[in-house]
């Protein structure tokens, strides 16, 4: 199996550039993204163009790593078809710049079950927060049921092929590949995520990024 890792870097990111290269514990995000996928495969990085060479800068000397151009306008479905049209056949490890924190464990899971020949794998966390349901004046209504919740993360797995269909059937203008498989029909395998991750909202979260990061 080729095994190859994407990472969009869309045009929403042009506004707020710091959330990709601004130095955080010494390295930025893309570079320490990259370098925890080029552990595992080769990296395409597919970014809007105005932003391209900035990427071919911050990830220079990483070996195994691929900058490609997003068409126009670059969004974020346009950044995956352009990594695609550069990876070709093979399984995809699609990342997502919000995660910089990749757990080793979940990407063995999640790579294992692509060679396994899964098409498309969700790493999820169970719920553990109580979840309510609060109508219209703001009181809360119900406790929900949480035991069937889950959280997904990053990354996620495809057979390059099935992702390629999720994009042609669902556009790239705003292409969302985990509504895009769950009202596919395309068979899904969930493997464990990591609760010591999550999702940050750079540059405003860098300083707690930087504490985790310190902590780990």
């Amino acid at each position: 199996m080729t095994l190859t890792a994407l990472v969009p870097v869309p045009v929403e990111l042009q506004r707020r550039p710091d959330a990709v290269f601004a130095p955080i514990a010494g390295q930025s995000v893309l570079a320490r993204i990259v370098h925890t996928l080029a552990s595992v495969a080769d990296v395409v990085v597919a970014v809007v163009e105005p932003l391209a060479p900035k990427a071919a800068e911050a990830l220079a000397g990483i070996p195994a790593v691929r900058v490609v151009t997003a068409a126009s306008p670059g969004r974020r479905g346009q950044c995956i078809a352009a990594g695609l049209q550069d990876i070709g056949d093979g399984s995809v490890l699609l990342h997502d710049i919000a995660w910089p924190l990749i757990s080793a464990d979940t990407l063995g899971r999640v790579t294992a079950a692509l060679r396994d020949g899964a098409g498309a794998v969700l790493p999820a966390c169970a719920v553990t927060d109580s979840i309510k349901d609060v109508d219209t004046s703001g009181a809360v209504a119900a406790t929900l049921d949480r035991s069937a919740l889950r959280t997904v993360q990053y990354p996620r797995g495809f057979d390059a092929a099935v992702l390629a269909r999720l994009l042609d059937t669902a556009g790239a203008d705003d292409f969302d590949e985990l509504g895009a498989v769950l009202t596919s029909g395309s068979a899904v395998t969930v493997v464990d995520g990591d609760t010591t991750t999550s999702r940050f909202e750079l540059p405003d979260d860098a300083d707690y990024l930087a504490a985790v990061i310190a902590s780990g």
